[in-house]
């Protein structure tokens, strides 16, 4: 791991007193713009990060945990932070959530402005590939679900590669013979994971992966919507899809709906989360689900246990079974 930078690294690189840093950081004194500019620089080349917690070990606890996901919109969100919070309300702490909109650029700046708050632990859902800015924090933190490579972190997560495999082999169970995937963006783990679980699924049962069923889109609804009909477009057409995301799952339905295609008739269709939705339409939505409520419950303990021991415990991963739920769409 990286040496943490300081206020001083940044002064002497600067140029100038940590009083003056200290004056840019926290807006107290008036410092010539060119200066200001000349320390902003700094600061972000370094990725430094002013982090208030040792201050609030002097005074009282803040029971304050900040959140840090892509977008509360998501339908795997709710969930997820209410069975955050109701973990945390039961240790007395409450929540500051910031949303990222999966850009990393966003997420340095809404970490600084967490870190400020004083906040007593983290919890991550990662806006994408770039995690340095997390290497040097003191604070407690647990990621979940768009985690990092590194197994030096606290993880919550759940099985990606697993639930991609069991979906498609439920396909190609129904010898449908040109399974597509609507797949995720590839700099994500959760990306990656559930298309390589696509293509070892193809690959175990004798089948070839063919690239012509591959639309890899980003997670929206919009993007759902037109990777459903890029596939739609192909020749043959394919006879089955997974799509490996909730958003995905609901803009590639809503083509298919517009479309006019039958489902299962003309495509079998199976999803990615389960939501309300998913058993109101016509027809139901098969999909791939975990409980995300509980998910939500293990990384607000697994935060709570590690702010309590002061970071001490041994960094852990915990990752969620996927469980197939069949209704009509798949053609069962």
């Amino acid at each position: 791991m990286k040496k943490k930078p300081t206020m001083q690294d940044v002064a002497a690189i600067a140029g100038v007193s940590t009083a003056t840093v200290s004056n840019v950081i926290n807006n107290t004194k008036n410092v010539s713009e060119g200066t200001k500019r000349k320390i902003l620089d700094v600061i972000e080349s370094l990725d430094y990060i002013p982090n208030n917690l040792a201050k609030s070990l002097k005074m009282q606890d803040t029971k304050l945990i900040g959140l840090l996901i892509s977008d509360i919109a998501n339908p795997f969100f709710p969930p997820v932070v209410r069975g955050i919070e109701d973990s945390l309300a039961e240790n007395g702490y409450n929540l500051i959530l910031c949303e990222t909109n999966s850009d990393s650029n966003l997420e340095r700046e809404n970490l600084r402005v967490l870190l400020s708050r004083r906040i007593e632990g983290l919890m991550v859902s990662l806006a994408g590939s770039e995690e340095s800015h997390f290497e040097n924090i003191d604070t407690p933190l647990v990621f979940f679900n768009r985690v990092p490579v590194s197994d030096q972190y606290n993880k919550v997560q759940v099985k990606n590669f697993k639930a991609a495999y069991v979906g498609t082999t439920h396909l190609i169970g129904h010898d449908y013979k040109r399974v597509a995937i609507l797949a995720g963006p590839q700099h994500l783990n959760v990306g990656r994971d559930r298309l390589f679980g696509y293509k070892e699924a193809l690959l175990e049962s004798g089948r070839e992966v063919d690239s012509n069923y591959i639309s890899i889109r980003e997670f929206t609804v919009a993007e759902g919507y037109q990777g459903m009909k890029e596939l739609m477009d192909r020749s043959p057409k394919p006879d089955a899809v997974f799509t490996s995301n909730n958003a995905l799952t609901l803009g590639a339905f809503q083509y298919l709906k517009d479309a006019g295609y039958r489902i299962p008739a003309d495509i079998a269709f199976l999803g990615y989360d389960d939501t309300q939705w998913a058993t109101i339409v016509d027809p139901p939505i098969s999909v791939v689900r975990y409980p995300m409520y509980e998910m939500g419950q293990a990384i607000g303990a697994m935060i709570i246990g590690l702010v309590k021991s002061r970071g001490q415990e041994p960094s852990r991963t915990i990752a969620f079974e996927p469980e197939l739920v069949v209704r009509k769409s798949c053609g069962c």
